[in-house]
Order: structure tokens, then sequence, then C-alpha cells
């Protein structure tokens, strides 16, 4: 893995189109989202929000969402029938393609405290100098230790794990900019990424999606970078335990996904071994 990225900057050019997947079924999904909208839109500036809706368990809680991201200037984009998260951001990925944007995948969970977060992500150059084709951020959990920060590969579990999780937010390692896969949670893709890699795999889900993404952009010659200067925070409760119907899921995806690219290797993202 290649731990550094040269720190070059790129002036942003075009306006970014976030793209928020959402699934409401409890008041508390709904603030969640709220929240999130709210935090995106007082640190940002040249960013539209498009909401979609994985067809809600609660359409009167989506009722309730469109209102408020109205006040804020935002959309809300609907989907007749669940279709899956990464159904969902395609929805808006097209969007932002259609219009010549940048687009942010997000999500609804997510808060922006920090100034300048997007900035940082927007500016992010790979190692060639080039616009990074895919931008990661440095995520916490609500208490403050390190939720992601870029995506490792381990080859005793055949697992994408994230990097430093539970680690100090300030740990020295995880605050260098890194060229590697980044987490779905918060994905910075450019226009010409767009244009070159396509929308998600939409046969593959639970996060999957995004790493599977990330893969396609190196495959392409492109480069995925970390950016720890861009942080967000999770605003809902540490990860639990999954249930066994989201764990069989979970491992059907993740056949379709090793099966799509075991075949071209994943060495080049097993961390250094330290002597």
């Amino acid at each position: 893995m290649r731990a550094d990225a040269e720190v070059n900057r790129v002036e942003p050019i075009r306006p970014t189109l976030a793209v928020v997947p959402v699934s409401l079924a409890t008041t508390s999904d709904l603030d969640d989202v709220v929240r999130c909208l709210v935090s995106l839109w007082s640190t940002t500036e040249n960013v539209y929000a498009i909401v979609v809706d994985d067809a809600s368990p609660d359409p009167g809680l989506v009722d309730q969402l469109e209102v408020a991201a109205a006040e804020l200037g935002y959309d809300v984009e609907r989907l007749v029938a669940p279709a899956g998260r990464a159904a969902a951001v395609n929805a808006g990925l097209a969007i932002a393609h259609q219009v010549g944007g940048d687009a942010l995948v997000c999500d609804p969970n997510l808060d922006f405290r920090w100034e300048g977060w997007l900035d940082r992500m927007r500016e992010r150059t790979d190692s060639q100098g080039r616009p990074a084709a895919v931008v990661g951020a440095r995520l916490l959990y609500p208490n403050g230790v390190i939720a992601h920060a870029g995506m490792l590969f381990s080859q005793l579990r055949r697992e994408f794990f994230n990097r430093f999780r539970f680690g100090p937010a300030d740990l020295p390692e995880a605050l260098r900019p890194t060229r590697c896969p980044v987490t779905h949670s918060l994905q910075l893709i450019r226009h010409e990424t767009l244009a070159s890699i396509g929308l998600y795999d939409e046969s593959l889900d639970l996060g999957y999606e995004g790493t599977d993404y990330c893969l396609r952009a190196f495959a392409a010659g492109l480069e995925v970078i970390y950016e720890p200067a861009a942080i967000a925070a999770h605003a809902g409760e540490m990860p639990h335990q999954p249930s066994a119907e989201s764990e069989e899921a979970s491992l059907d995806t993740r056949r379709r996904f090793f099966a799509k690219h075991s075949p071209r290797g994943l060495g080049e993202w097993v961390p250094e071994v330290m002597a």
C-alpha cells in the first residue's frame, strides 16, 4: 500500500451534488437526516443536495423530510419500490453526471462540524498531481475515536477493514493523505470519474458497492485518496452486533464482490508488516 500522496492542491471548477440515500422507519432516522442536511448546508458552499428515499416504510416521515429539505433549498427523490442503497445512490449519481457536476455520496447519519472539510476534498490531488478520482475523509465515532481513515485488506480475514479504527482522532499515522480505497459513507466522486467509471454496481450493497467503486477506479488507472484534513462525525450509535438476516445478506454480497475482484488480486491493499 502506498503510504502517502503528494500534497498538491487543485481549485474546484464546478458545483457539487450531494447524494444522501435514506430509508426512514423511525423519527430518530428523520432526526439524523435533518441534522446531516443542516450541517451540510452550514459548512459548505456551492453544494446542492438531493435526498434519495429508498421507498421508506413510513412515507409520513418522508413528507416531513421534504419540508425540512425544501427549507434548505434541497430536494427529495422518492423511489417507488425498495431497491437498496446502491440503486438509491445511483439515482443521484445519474443526475450529477447529467448536469456535469461532481458527486458527494453521503451517509444520512453524518454530522459535519468542521469548516472547510469539503474544500479539502475538492482540492485533493493524487500521487501524480491529478485531481483525485475519488476522495475519502477522516470519519469519527460520536465519542471522538476514528471510525474510518481509508481501508486496508486483511490476508488473514480475506476482508477489507477501516484503517486505524477505534484509534485516537489525532493518531499521527491517520493524518497522512493515503492512496487506498475509502468507505462508501463519504465519497467525493469527480464528474470525469462518473463519465469514465460509471455508476455503482447495484448487485453489491452493504458497503461493498463503495469499495467496488474504488477498485474499479484503480483498475482504470485512476487513484482514490484518503484526505485526513477533511473530517466528519457519525452522529448515531457505535457499531452493534448484526442480526442473522443481515449477516446472511452480507455473506451473499461478499461472495459477489470477491468473485468480481479476486482475479485481479488485492495484495496492493495489504499493510506492510513492521520489522
